[in-house]
């Protein structure tokens, strides 16, 4: 699943969710005390490999115990966001969902979403082993929310053969590091490195390796000078010819995975395809800005709805899942077979050996973070503001760096200011 798709979802469930009031009914659990095992309805939108994990972890979760029994439906993402809450409101929709944090902070406002306070604050479910900046993403009013799904630090993937054609056996640390190395590898047929500038995740991102921000406490703070400078840098960097700009993720995979870039930034993801088009992959992290390194991360999170949390023996049965799926021997086969670090701390990197990519890309999730996390609605916009502006900086278009950021900051606390 591309990031393209977990950032499109964002907003819609925010927007949707002031339309509707949901009842507390609940079509979950046997309809009377049979014997039969508590369903947990879950629903979430992996079709590819992490799915299948999923799945497999969740079949495990059923043999391991008679209890509960985790039923699970696969959607694509956009369709969850379309139907969720209609499905909440009639007691058909799901107990366990799948979402990002800018999506379900309007759930949560909506109180689609209950509090998993209580699951925190058992020690058996071993919460403490989580990674503590990913937890805070989920707190809301001072609960928490959400329990870690999926979160994968985006690096620079690289094409080995091309870096050994290159004799390139050392990896840049800094960003001016890695945009000489990318003029070093441009060639008439190939890109550097493909960026996609005309994706919203990666700007705010840039700020903040420049020690910025677009939003901070909720509110709008894009226009100051260290990101008109961070800015400013960028464009001078983008007129070297590295990357082709006014581009999407989808657009920047596919220069690479083709042959005609030697190198993306991107989520682990990319291994699938690249193994398709037969070209060995490579990563390392996310260089050094001037302040500090930041990387996006893809972040889903499991979220326990209203219609689960209105059955006790649903809700139990939803944690009893997530402390399973988050257990030690889950994440390591969730980190092995589906390509995402595990979700614990205490997993070693020895007992990732098996799947050396992943092993490498595990210390790295210390440095990612969500772009946008408290921007407290209307992300659909913000983010075509923050593509608008992106390309304007890669392209050189558009009029000088400063007027532009002022531009932008203005629009974005425009279209905040109605969630405020």
């Amino acid at each position: 699943m591309s990031t393209l798709q977990r950032r499109a979802r964002g907003a819609a469930g925010f927007v949707a969710a002031a339309a509707l009031v949901l009842t507390g009914c609940s079509a979950s659990g046997p309809s009377e005390s049979d014997g039969s095992p508590t369903v947990v309805n879950v629903w979430h939108g992996f079709t590819e490999a992490d799915g299948k994990v999923v799945q497999a972890i969740a079949d495990d979760f059923n043999g391991s115990q008679s209890d509960y029994e985790v039923k699970i439906e696969v959607n694509p993402w956009n369709v969850i966001s379309d139907k969720l809450l209609p499905a909440l409101k009639s007691g058909n929709g799901p107990d366990l969902v799948v979402q990002t944090v800018d999506a379900a902070q309007g759930y949560v406002k909506q109180k689609a979403f209950a509090p998993l306070q209580d699951f925190y604050d058992d020690p058996d479910n071993e919460t403490d082993t989580y990674h503590p900046h990913v937890v805070e993403y989920t707190e809301f009013d001072g609960e928490q929310f959400g329990v870690p799904m999926g979160y994968a630090p985006f690096s620079i993937w690289y094409n080995k053969q091309m870096f050994a054609d290159a004799g390139i056996t050392e990896f840049p640390e800094t960003w001016e590091e890695l945009i000489a190395l990318a003029e070093q590898l441009t060639t008439p047929e190939i890109y550097g490195l493909s960026l996609a500038d005309k994706q919203s995740t990666f700007l705010p991102t840039i700020l903040q390796s420049g020690g910025g921000e677009v939003v901070e406490d909720g509110e709008i703070v894009l226009d100051t000078p260290q990101n008109i400078e961070t800015l400013e840098w960028w464009r001078d960097q983008y007129a070297k010819g590295w990357s082709p700009t006014n581009i999407g993720l989808a657009d920047a995979v596919a220069l690479f995975t083709g042959g005609k870039a030697a190198m993306t930034w991107i989520g682990p993801w990319v291994v699938t395809g690249a193994d398709a088009a037969g070209i060995e992959v490579g990563e390392f992290p996310a260089p050094a800005g001037s302040e500090k390194v930041a990387t996006p991360a893809a972040a889903n999170y499991w979220w326990l709805t209203s219609q689960g949390a209105d059955d006790d023996a649903v809700t139990s049965g939803a944690e009893a899942f997530l402390a399973y799926f988050n257990s030690h021997d889950a994440q390591v086969r969730w980190a092995l077979e589906a390509n995402y670090p595990p979700n614990r701390t205490d997993v070693s990197v020895d007992e990732l050996a098996e799947n050396p990519l992943i092993a490498a890309l595990t210390p790295e999730a210390k440095d990612a973070y969500i772009a946008l996390a408290t921007i407290p609605g209307g992300a659909t916009d913000v983010n075509t503001e923050l593509d608008t502006l992106s390309v304007h900086i890669a392209s050189g278009s558009g009029g000088d760096v400063a007027s532009l950021v002022k531009d932008a900051d203005q629009k974005l606390k425009d279209i905040v200011a109605p969630f405020q």
